[in-house]
């Protein structure tokens, strides 16, 4: 297993994101913002969000977290997300 730092990460070009997204990714938990699917996931030593756009079709992109911080998002209530 490569190990990568959030950092690491959102600097490697998006094709090599998706590869180490799709080897190490474990998924954890949706969220929504306005048309945005966002998907959080464990990359062993950091978390990473995956956005979706849902109303066309543009590329979904990569956000590496490296802190916890980022799991009070995802502990709301689904009346309470930003739709």
């Amino acid at each position: 297993m490569i190990v990568v730092s959030a950092a690491q990460f959102q600097q490697l070009p998006y094709q090599r994101q998706q590869l180490y997204f799709n080897q190490y990714a474990t998924y954890f938990n949706q969220r929504w913002h306005h048309n945005y699917s966002i998907e959080l996931y464990c990359l062993g030593n950091f978390y990473c969000e995956l956005w979706l756009e849902q109303e066309s079709r543009q590329r979904h992109h990569y956000i590496a977290l490296a802190a916890d911080a980022c799991l009070a998002a995802y502990s709301l209530a689904p009346h309470e997300t930003d739709y």
